[in-house]
Protein backbone atom coordinates (compact mmCIF):
# COMPACT_ATOMS: atom_id res chain seq x y z
CA UNK A 1 0.00 0.00 0.00
CA UNK A 2 1.19 3.35 -0.90
CA UNK A 3 2.96 5.38 2.06
CA UNK A 4 3.00 2.19 4.11
CA UNK A 5 6.37 1.06 5.60
CA UNK A 6 7.80 -2.11 5.01
CA UNK A 7 8.11 -4.37 8.01
CA UNK A 8 9.93 -7.21 6.21
CA UNK A 9 13.61 -7.99 7.10
CA UNK A 10 15.95 -6.15 4.76
CA UNK A 11 17.97 -9.84 4.41
CA UNK A 12 14.68 -11.66 3.75
CA UNK A 13 13.23 -8.81 1.99
CA UNK A 14 16.28 -8.98 -0.56
CA UNK A 15 16.49 -12.99 -0.80
CA UNK A 16 13.29 -12.60 -1.81
CA UNK A 17 13.70 -10.22 -4.64
CA UNK A 18 17.03 -12.39 -5.84
CA UNK A 19 14.80 -15.42 -5.55
CA UNK A 20 11.67 -13.59 -7.65
CA UNK A 21 14.49 -12.19 -10.48
CA UNK A 22 16.19 -15.26 -10.93
CA UNK A 23 13.07 -17.79 -11.19
CA UNK A 24 11.43 -15.02 -13.68
CA UNK A 25 14.92 -15.55 -15.36
CA UNK A 26 14.85 -18.85 -15.29
CA UNK A 27 11.33 -18.90 -17.18
CA UNK A 28 12.80 -16.69 -19.62
CA UNK A 29 15.41 -18.15 -20.66
CA UNK A 30 13.10 -20.93 -21.83
CA UNK A 31 11.20 -19.05 -23.64
CA UNK A 32 14.02 -17.65 -25.38
CA UNK A 33 16.95 -19.38 -26.03
CA UNK A 34 18.77 -16.70 -27.29
CA UNK A 35 19.06 -14.95 -23.70
CA UNK A 36 21.63 -17.43 -22.79
CA UNK A 37 23.90 -16.16 -25.99
CA UNK A 38 23.67 -12.73 -24.87
CA UNK A 39 23.86 -13.81 -21.39
CA UNK A 40 27.50 -15.56 -22.28
CA UNK A 41 28.63 -12.41 -24.54
CA UNK A 42 27.97 -9.93 -21.22
CA UNK A 43 29.65 -13.03 -18.95
CA UNK A 44 32.82 -12.72 -21.74
CA UNK A 45 32.97 -8.79 -22.03
CA UNK A 46 32.75 -8.45 -18.62
CA UNK A 47 36.10 -11.27 -18.00
CA UNK A 48 37.53 -9.11 -20.01
CA UNK A 49 37.50 -5.91 -17.97
CA UNK A 50 37.03 -7.23 -14.71
CA UNK A 51 39.79 -7.33 -11.79
CA UNK A 52 41.22 -11.34 -10.93
CA UNK A 53 39.02 -13.50 -9.23
CA UNK A 54 35.75 -11.08 -10.14
CA UNK A 55 34.59 -13.79 -12.72
CA UNK A 56 34.02 -16.39 -9.89
CA UNK A 57 34.41 -19.91 -10.51
CA UNK A 58 33.46 -19.57 -14.21
CA UNK A 59 36.69 -21.76 -15.90
CA UNK A 60 35.75 -21.09 -19.08
CA UNK A 61 35.89 -17.52 -18.67
CA UNK A 62 38.88 -17.55 -16.61
CA UNK A 63 40.72 -19.80 -19.46
CA UNK A 64 39.81 -16.89 -21.81
CA UNK A 65 41.40 -14.20 -19.23
CA UNK A 66 44.51 -16.48 -19.12
CA UNK A 67 45.36 -16.68 -23.00
CA UNK A 68 44.62 -12.74 -23.17
CA UNK A 69 47.07 -12.79 -20.55
CA UNK A 70 49.71 -14.95 -22.00
CA UNK A 71 51.42 -12.03 -24.14
CA UNK A 72 53.96 -10.13 -22.05
CA UNK A 73 54.56 -7.13 -22.98
CA UNK A 74 57.84 -4.59 -22.30
CA UNK A 75 56.91 -1.62 -24.19
CA UNK A 76 56.67 0.14 -20.60
CA UNK A 77 54.91 3.37 -19.93
CA UNK A 78 57.30 6.17 -19.17
CA UNK A 79 54.63 8.56 -18.30
CA UNK A 80 54.58 12.45 -19.21
CA UNK A 81 56.65 14.19 -16.74
CA UNK A 82 59.36 16.10 -18.37
CA UNK A 83 63.13 14.79 -17.31
CA UNK A 84 61.45 11.44 -16.06
CA UNK A 85 60.23 10.54 -19.03
CA UNK A 86 62.46 11.12 -20.86
CA UNK A 87 65.05 8.82 -18.60
CA UNK A 88 62.74 5.96 -18.62
CA UNK A 89 62.44 6.11 -22.37
CA UNK A 90 66.21 5.98 -22.53
CA UNK A 91 66.64 3.39 -20.12
CA UNK A 92 63.48 1.21 -21.86
CA UNK A 93 65.39 1.41 -25.02
CA UNK A 94 68.59 0.28 -24.05
CA UNK A 95 67.53 -2.75 -22.23
CA UNK A 96 64.54 -3.79 -24.86
CA UNK A 97 66.46 -6.03 -26.32
CA UNK A 98 66.95 -7.99 -23.89
CA UNK A 99 63.67 -8.40 -22.44
CA UNK A 100 61.79 -8.45 -25.65
CA UNK A 101 64.14 -11.48 -26.34
CA UNK A 102 62.87 -12.97 -22.99
CA UNK A 103 59.18 -12.16 -22.94
CA UNK A 104 59.11 -13.77 -26.49
CA UNK A 105 60.24 -17.16 -24.68
CA UNK A 106 57.68 -16.69 -21.52
CA UNK A 107 54.65 -15.61 -24.25
CA UNK A 108 55.15 -18.39 -26.35
CA UNK A 109 55.67 -20.94 -23.37
CA UNK A 110 52.23 -19.36 -21.49
CA UNK A 111 50.41 -19.88 -24.90
CA UNK A 112 51.31 -23.33 -24.96
CA UNK A 113 50.09 -23.95 -21.21
CA UNK A 114 46.80 -22.27 -22.02
CA UNK A 115 46.18 -24.06 -25.02
CA UNK A 116 47.01 -27.17 -22.95
CA UNK A 117 44.41 -26.49 -19.88
CA UNK A 118 41.97 -25.31 -22.57
CA UNK A 119 42.44 -28.94 -24.29
CA UNK A 120 42.34 -30.42 -20.90
CA UNK A 121 39.19 -28.58 -19.64
CA UNK A 122 36.79 -29.62 -22.84
CA UNK A 123 37.78 -33.41 -21.99
CA UNK A 124 37.14 -32.98 -19.03
CA UNK A 125 33.92 -31.72 -19.97
CA UNK A 126 33.62 -34.40 -22.52
CA UNK A 127 34.07 -37.06 -19.29
CA UNK A 128 31.71 -34.76 -17.42
CA UNK A 129 28.72 -35.04 -20.36
CA UNK A 130 29.39 -38.47 -21.04
CA UNK A 131 29.00 -39.42 -17.20
CA UNK A 132 26.66 -36.83 -16.36
CA UNK A 133 28.25 -36.09 -12.97
CA UNK A 134 28.47 -31.96 -14.10
CA UNK A 135 25.34 -31.17 -11.91
CA UNK A 136 24.42 -34.35 -10.58
CA UNK A 137 20.86 -34.84 -12.08
CA UNK A 138 19.62 -36.25 -15.54
CA UNK A 139 18.66 -34.26 -17.73
CA UNK A 140 15.96 -36.87 -18.72
CA UNK A 141 13.83 -37.13 -15.35
CA UNK A 142 12.34 -35.07 -12.94
CA UNK A 143 13.87 -33.73 -9.51
CA UNK A 144 12.44 -35.34 -6.52
CA UNK A 145 9.45 -34.13 -4.96
CA UNK A 146 8.90 -32.06 -2.02
CA UNK A 147 7.85 -33.41 1.18
CA UNK A 148 4.23 -33.43 2.37
CA UNK A 149 3.22 -31.25 5.00
CA UNK A 150 3.14 -34.13 7.47
CA UNK A 151 6.35 -36.03 6.35
CA UNK A 152 7.84 -32.14 7.34
CA UNK A 153 6.18 -32.02 10.54
CA UNK A 154 7.62 -35.15 11.61
CA UNK A 155 11.20 -34.27 10.46
CA UNK A 156 10.95 -31.25 12.22
CA UNK A 157 9.51 -33.35 15.38
CA UNK A 158 12.88 -35.60 15.04
CA UNK A 159 14.97 -32.04 14.71
CA UNK A 160 13.01 -29.85 17.17
CA UNK A 161 16.18 -30.22 19.72
CA UNK A 162 19.38 -29.27 17.33
CA UNK A 163 21.56 -27.17 19.43
CA UNK A 164 21.86 -24.68 16.90
CA UNK A 165 20.47 -22.93 13.63
CA UNK A 166 19.27 -26.02 10.81
CA UNK A 167 19.83 -26.14 6.90
CA UNK A 168 17.69 -27.56 5.00
CA UNK A 169 19.39 -28.64 1.46
CA UNK A 170 18.01 -29.06 -0.68
CA UNK A 171 14.25 -27.18 0.86
CA UNK A 172 12.28 -27.50 -2.38
CA UNK A 173 9.04 -25.14 -1.85
CA UNK A 174 10.29 -24.72 2.03
CA UNK A 175 7.37 -27.09 3.88
CA UNK A 176 10.44 -28.72 5.81
CA UNK A 177 11.50 -25.31 6.55
CA UNK A 178 8.09 -23.94 7.88
CA UNK A 179 7.52 -27.18 9.76
CA UNK A 180 10.83 -26.46 11.56
CA UNK A 181 10.03 -22.59 12.32
CA UNK A 182 6.31 -23.49 13.27
CA UNK A 183 8.50 -26.04 16.18
CA UNK A 184 10.41 -22.75 16.82
CA UNK A 185 13.64 -24.07 15.02
CA UNK A 186 15.69 -21.08 13.74
CA UNK A 187 16.03 -22.77 10.07
CA UNK A 188 16.80 -21.59 6.63
CA UNK A 189 16.42 -23.58 3.22
CA UNK A 190 18.93 -23.73 -0.30
CA UNK A 191 17.60 -24.76 -3.68
CA UNK A 192 19.16 -24.69 -6.93
CA UNK A 193 16.19 -24.27 -8.54
CA UNK A 194 15.02 -20.54 -7.76
CA UNK A 195 11.40 -20.79 -9.28
CA UNK A 196 10.56 -23.32 -6.23
CA UNK A 197 11.01 -21.33 -3.44
CA UNK A 198 9.63 -18.18 -5.15
CA UNK A 199 5.97 -18.42 -3.16
CA UNK A 200 7.89 -20.04 -0.23
CA UNK A 201 10.45 -17.02 0.80
CA UNK A 202 6.93 -14.43 -0.12
CA UNK A 203 5.61 -16.04 2.68
CA UNK A 204 8.56 -14.95 4.52
CA UNK A 205 10.13 -18.34 4.72
CA UNK A 206 14.33 -17.75 4.73
CA UNK A 207 14.55 -19.54 1.23
CA UNK A 208 18.19 -19.05 -0.61
CA UNK A 209 18.64 -19.62 -4.30
CA UNK A 210 22.03 -20.85 -4.65
CA UNK A 211 23.66 -24.87 -5.02
CA UNK A 212 23.20 -26.77 -2.05
CA UNK A 213 26.79 -28.75 -1.98
CA UNK A 214 28.40 -25.34 -1.94
CA UNK A 215 26.43 -24.17 0.51
CA UNK A 216 27.33 -26.50 2.77
CA UNK A 217 30.87 -26.58 1.73
CA UNK A 218 30.76 -22.71 2.50
CA UNK A 219 29.31 -22.89 5.98
CA UNK A 220 31.36 -21.55 8.68
CA UNK A 221 32.95 -24.55 11.02
CA UNK A 222 30.19 -24.91 14.39
CA UNK A 223 27.86 -22.86 12.91
CA UNK A 224 25.02 -25.32 12.32
CA UNK A 225 23.27 -27.41 14.81
CA UNK A 226 21.55 -29.61 12.27
CA UNK A 227 21.29 -30.31 8.62
CA UNK A 228 18.15 -32.07 6.93
CA UNK A 229 19.42 -33.82 3.86
CA UNK A 230 17.00 -34.14 0.90
CA UNK A 231 15.91 -33.97 -2.66
CA UNK A 232 19.45 -33.32 -4.43
CA UNK A 233 21.40 -36.05 -2.28
CA UNK A 234 19.39 -38.57 -4.69
CA UNK A 235 21.25 -37.69 -7.21
CA UNK A 236 24.64 -37.54 -5.76
CA UNK A 237 27.01 -40.88 -6.43
CA UNK A 238 28.88 -42.45 -3.19
CA UNK A 239 32.08 -40.30 -3.79
CA UNK A 240 30.17 -37.12 -3.75
CA UNK A 241 27.91 -37.89 -0.64
CA UNK A 242 30.95 -38.88 0.83
CA UNK A 243 32.30 -35.40 0.57
CA UNK A 244 29.19 -34.13 1.51
CA UNK A 245 29.14 -36.47 4.65
CA UNK A 246 32.61 -34.53 5.19
CA UNK A 247 31.28 -30.96 4.82
CA UNK A 248 28.55 -31.51 6.94
CA UNK A 249 30.47 -33.08 9.70
CA UNK A 250 32.53 -29.53 9.56
CA UNK A 251 29.83 -27.34 9.48
CA UNK A 252 27.97 -28.88 12.72
CA UNK A 253 28.49 -27.69 16.29
CA UNK A 254 29.30 -30.98 18.84
CA UNK A 255 25.90 -32.63 19.41
CA UNK A 256 24.65 -31.42 15.86
CA UNK A 257 22.44 -33.44 13.98
CA UNK A 258 22.02 -34.64 10.43
CA UNK A 259 18.59 -35.64 9.13
CA UNK A 260 18.42 -37.67 6.00
CA UNK A 261 15.04 -38.06 3.90
CA UNK A 262 15.99 -39.83 0.73
CA UNK A 263 13.97 -42.17 -1.28
CA UNK A 264 15.67 -46.00 -1.20
CA UNK A 265 16.72 -46.47 -4.65
CA UNK A 266 15.42 -50.22 -4.30
CA UNK A 267 12.25 -48.68 -4.00
CA UNK A 268 12.33 -46.77 -7.14
CA UNK A 269 10.31 -46.85 -10.39
CA UNK A 270 11.62 -48.81 -13.52
CA UNK A 271 12.12 -45.34 -15.09
CA UNK A 272 13.62 -43.41 -12.14
CA UNK A 273 16.00 -46.65 -11.32
CA UNK A 274 17.71 -46.94 -14.86
CA UNK A 275 17.95 -43.01 -14.81
CA UNK A 276 19.10 -42.75 -12.00
CA UNK A 277 21.54 -45.48 -11.80
CA UNK A 278 24.58 -45.12 -9.54
CA UNK A 279 23.10 -42.53 -7.58
CA UNK A 280 21.61 -42.25 -3.98
CA UNK A 281 21.76 -44.65 -1.58
CA UNK A 282 19.99 -46.69 1.05
CA UNK A 283 19.20 -45.65 4.26
CA UNK A 284 20.95 -48.03 6.12
CA UNK A 285 23.73 -47.37 3.91
CA UNK A 286 23.66 -43.64 4.54
CA UNK A 287 23.61 -44.54 8.45
CA UNK A 288 26.55 -46.82 7.90
CA UNK A 289 28.26 -44.04 5.80
CA UNK A 290 27.32 -41.16 8.70
CA UNK A 291 28.46 -43.74 11.40
CA UNK A 292 32.19 -44.11 9.66
CA UNK A 293 32.35 -40.42 9.69
CA UNK A 294 31.70 -39.85 13.85
CA UNK A 295 28.02 -39.71 13.95
CA UNK A 296 25.62 -41.94 15.93
CA UNK A 297 22.94 -42.87 13.59
CA UNK A 298 19.18 -44.69 13.76
CA UNK A 299 16.62 -45.54 11.58
CA UNK A 300 13.39 -44.04 12.56
CA UNK A 301 9.86 -44.95 10.11
CA UNK A 302 7.41 -42.07 9.12
CA UNK A 303 4.38 -41.68 7.24
CA UNK A 304 5.27 -41.50 3.93
CA UNK A 305 5.11 -43.95 0.86
CA UNK A 306 8.16 -42.60 -1.38
CA UNK A 307 10.22 -41.43 2.00
CA UNK A 308 9.25 -44.34 4.65
CA UNK A 309 12.48 -43.99 6.49
CA UNK A 310 14.56 -41.57 7.67
CA UNK A 311 17.84 -41.28 9.04
CA UNK A 312 18.77 -39.56 12.04
CA UNK A 313 22.27 -39.24 12.97
CA UNK A 314 23.99 -37.32 15.89
CA UNK A 315 27.98 -35.83 16.10
CA UNK A 316 29.43 -37.64 18.48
Amino acid sequence: MAGTESTEDPVAYTRRIQAEVEAAAAVRRRREPDLARLEREIERTWAGVAPPGAVGEQDELLLDRAERLAYVDVDVDVGDRRGVSQVKRSIRKLVYWYLRYVADQLSVLHNVIVRLLRRTDERLDAVEDALDISTGRSRLIDPPPDLATGVAEAIASLMADAPGPVAVVSCGRGAVVAALAGAGVTAHGVDSDAEQIVDGSRDGLDLRPADPVTHLAAAAPGSLGGIVLRGFVEDLAVPALTRLVDQARSALAPGGRVLVAAADPTSRSTVERELRAGRGIAPETWAHLLERSGFDGRIESIDDERVPRVVVATLT
